[in-house]
């Protein structure tokens, strides 16, 4: 006889496995131990700033912001497989049981998001507030919990709608409303009215997935499938992911440029693969702009140029760290195994392309500094970037390759 209860058992505990396997990996690399020291020194620097916080500032805003996102933001993971589609969709009526065990779940799983954000903003909060208490901390908390909770829900219920315009409308919407209840929970007004938008909001998601035929299943398995997939590419920064999906993006212009400018030749077979492969292919391009982008704003709002050098090099080596795997990325392609090339031109092409991305980085950050011209911080900065950039690709990432 099926049992909801039962399955749903089942399926928490291969996922659980899943994240033991991968997780040991994450914690134990120097990728974690990069981003404590980066976490430390925002810290120290945050409760600086907090000590000198200008009076014009608009934390009101930027504490509704920060909390608006969080309680928003609401993956839902359901542990559902393809086959589902088959076996378990005459079984929806029955199924009910089994999608409140994951709700509550993904609810109980998302609450560090929370715990993180209130770590964040409270200091903050304390500093502008000076004349609030303990209760208003508390009800902030229980307000969290509650909107968190209706988000969570009108997310699950706008699954049941395929049109994806739909649904990223109405995640806009509930965002928008979630940092407005903040910020005029903050300020004191219209928190009313605000709370009786968002409700609406959320009801009439009800009403409207209600009013759908059934769950829609190729929906539900597909949000699961790029959770899953999420999930493997970050794992995939630390071991080997086999399981890891392959996305292409066309970046028509990105790639032209690579067919311009690589040579057809023998010898650049892989110089061209690696660089389509790191414009088209899963995330290698955005995380490496993102992590540009973040470290420039670290580097800027940091007062301390040894400091800024530091989180520089810090951010060089984040992302070539996470490169690697843009080696990897064939491993599971009998196809390469057919290429008339040596071994040794694939590596030499893997390691030039890392060198010319960390070049690129390197030159990026030590150009911040003309903003204070400062120069001796640039020399330093192009100096030990081009010197970290020869020791650990032609050290560490070869070693690892060739192993």
């Amino acid at each position: 006889m099926f049992n909801p209860n039962e399955l749903f058992k089942q399926r928490l505990s291969e996922h659980i496995k899943l994240l033991n396997r991968y997780l040991r990996y994450i914690f134990n690399g120097h990728f974690m131990i990069a981003l404590l020291f980066m976490i430390i020194t925002l810290a120290v620097y945050y409760q600086r700033w907090l000590e000198n916080i200008n009076e014009n500032f608009p934390a009101a805003f930027v504490i509704a912001l920060v909390l608006g996102f969080v309680v928003s933001y609401n993956p839902i993971q359901m542990f559902l497989k393809e086959p589902d589609k088959v076996f378990l969709i005459v079984k929806e009526e029955q199924m009910q049981p089994y999608f409140r065990l994951t709700l509550v779940y993904n609810y109980v799983v998302q609450l560090y998001l929370v715990l993180i954000a209130m770590a964040a903003v409270m200091p903050l909060y304390g500093q502008v507030y000076l004349n609030r208490g303990k209760q208003d901390y508390i009800l902030i908390f229980i307000i969290i919990l509650v909107v968190k909770a209706w988000n969570l829900i009108s997310n699950w219920y706008m699954l049941k709608i395929r049109n994806v315009k739909i649904r990223i409308f109405d995640k806009i919407i509930r965002t928008l409303l979630s940092i407005a209840l903040f910020y005029f929970f903050l300020v004191g007004q219209f928190v009313v009215i605000i709370t009786v938008f968002f409700f609406a909001v959320i009801v009439n998601n009800i009403i409207l997935a209600r009013r759908q035929s059934g769950l829609a299943w190729d929906v539900l398995i597909e949000n699961d499938q790029n959770r899953l997939a999420l999930f493997y590419r970050f794992v995939s920064m630390f071991a080997d992911a086999p399981q890891i999906t392959k996305r292409l993006k066309k970046r028509r212009f990105f790639a032209s440029l690579v067919n311009k400018y690589i040579s057809f030749k023998h010898d650049a077979t892989f110089d061209y693969l690696y660089r389509l492969t790191f414009i088209r292919s899963g995330d290698y391009l955005s995380m490496y702009i993102r992590l540009i982008v973040l470290g420039g704003i670290i580097i800027f709002f940091v007062p301390n140029s040894w400091l800024k050098i530091i989180f520089a090099l810090l951010f060089i080596y984040m992302a070539n760290f996470q490169m690697i795997t843009l080696y990897y990325h064939y491993r599971t392609s009998i196809w390469l195994d057919l290429y008339p090339v040596n071994q040794t031109i694939r590596k030499k092409a893997f390691l030039k392309l890392l060198t010319q991305l960390t070049l690129i980085q390197t030159i990026i950050f030590a150009a911040l500094f003309l903003v204070w011209f400062d120069f001796v911080s640039l020399a330093l900065t192009l100096v030990t970037g081009i010197l970290f950039n020869y020791l650990f690709n032609y050290g560490y990432v070869k070693r690892k390759i060739e192993s």
